[in-house]
């Protein structure tokens, strides 16, 4: 375990190297991404300056759930989520190979290779969308802040899994390069409150596909709000993860090398 984590630590340290080789494409890159993931709580403040709103959330609760989403997003984007464009890339080059004559999982090692420091600027937003929003709220007893961390660990959990079998079907199918497109799609659901949306769908994102548990679940344990399924959700985000290595080793079985 620490071998595997000091290796974390090492893939860091060359991925911030390589971005600093170019500086001031790193900064404006920061920059970009830092707007462009403002856009949508920009967007909700507009929609409650206008009178609008979600029932039975406030303009600070509903800026609280968008940083806690887009907090978690922010950390696996930087830590792992550079694993799907790096396995497309390799792959096409035939380069993964290189990935399997390592004394590492090859899971492990694509992870490491998917640490992408320029992606720090969603972190960074994630960051002043959630101070921003827990400044605003009058109390939060130390039970609610120890559930939140709790459930937050299974909202990054879940980005693993998704970064996992997205990376895991370009194996396969390597032509399948906006696959980023169909997560971002799909994830947006995670940015506003379960509650508006038809008890179906709701029970679809939470417990088959698990969205909310991205931004939902950890905020309302941190604005003390009732919610139920909590635990279900819970066990369905391990699932998640699970599935997500089974769809890995099962692609992993037809990498034919070469490339594309």
């Amino acid at each position: 375990m620490k071998n595997n984590f000091n290796l974390y630590l090492i893939g860091m340290k060359v991925a911030l190297s390589n971005k600093m080789a170019y500086r001031g494409d790193f900064f404006i890159s920061l920059f970009i991404m830092l707007i462009s993931e403002m856009f949508a709580p920009l967007i909700t403040f507009l929609i409650y300056k206008n009178g609008a709103a979600f029932p039975g959330w406030s303009f600070e609760e509903i800026m609280l759930l968008q940083g806690v989403f887009l907090l978690s997003k922010g950390i696996a984007f930087l830590l792992f989520f550079g694993v799907v464009r790096n396995t497309l890339i390799m792959v096409r080059e035939g380069t993964f190979d290189l990935l399997l004559i390592k004394p590492k999982s090859v899971l492990f090692m694509s992870l490491v290779n998917g640490i992408d420091v320029g992606e720090v600027g969603r972190l960074i937003s994630g960051l002043i969308v959630f101070v921003f929003a827990v400044s605003t709220i009058a109390s939060i007893s130390a039970l609610q802040w120890l559930l939140f961390v709790f459930l937050f660990l299974f909202s990054v959990i879940v980005m693993l899994a998704f970064a996992i079998i997205m990376a895991s079907t370009v194996i396969k199918w390597v032509g399948n390069g906006r696959v980023y497109e169909i997560f971002e799609a799909m994830s947006m659901f995670g940015l506003y409150p379960k509650t508006i949306f038809s008890k179906a769908f709701a029970n679809i994102i939470s417990y088959v596909i698990p969205i909310t548990i991205i931004g939902f679940f950890p905020a309302s344990a941190l604005l003390g709000k009732p919610v139920g399924g909590v635990l279900f959700s819970v066990v369905v985000s391990i699932l998640f993860l699970l599935l997500s290595t089974f769809v890995w080793r099962m692609m992993m079985r037809y990498y034919t090398s070469a490339g594309g």
